[in-house]
């Protein structure tokens, strides 16, 4: 769990706050907050079904994972947003972070951090980060759109 709370919370949003933070105030609170419950959604469905779990298991299996759920999904959606709204490129953009996410995640899984089961693989986990990253980006356009959030 230790490891969990190092490299998936307190490494993310010291990089999040320290480098995201400054060049855009509005995305870790806006986008980073609905890719958090995108991320436990997404999470809780996988548990349920056992497609997979986060090492070390505890008493609940979300417990292990929490600290990917409040920590490097947040600050890797918002990023997702800061690079789309900088590079003006959004479909290259989630499709280049969701092939780092998912690399990441199998990263994870070939540490034996997080484990899969029940037919769940990488084509799978590649899927499970496009959809909310595309649901992100939907996200962002509507609050841009009826927010105004970023003056043009």
């Amino acid at each position: 769990m230790f490891f969990n709370i190092i490299w998936a919370f307190i490494i993310p949003w010291t990089i999040g706050i320290l480098h995201l933070n400054k060049r855009d105030k509005l995305v870790i609170p806006l986008i980073g907050s609905f890719c958090s419950v995108l991320s436990f959604v997404i999470n809780e469905i996988g548990f349920h079904f056992d497609f997979f779990e986060v090492m070390p298991l505890i008493d609940e299996k979300n417990t292990s994972a929490l600290p990917f759920i409040i920590g490097l999904y947040p600050i890797l959606g918002s990023y997702l947003i800061f690079f789309i709204r900088k590079f003006q490129h959004p479909f290259l953009i989630i499709f280049l972070m969701t092939l780092l996410t998912t690399f990441l995640e199998l990263t994870f899984v070939y540490f034996g951090i997080v484990k899969y089961y029940n037919g769940w693989n990488g084509y799978y986990t590649f899927v499970s980060y496009l959809l909310p990253y595309i649901l992100a980006y939907r996200y962002y356009l509507f609050l841009d759109k009826t927010l105004n959030l970023y003056k043009k």
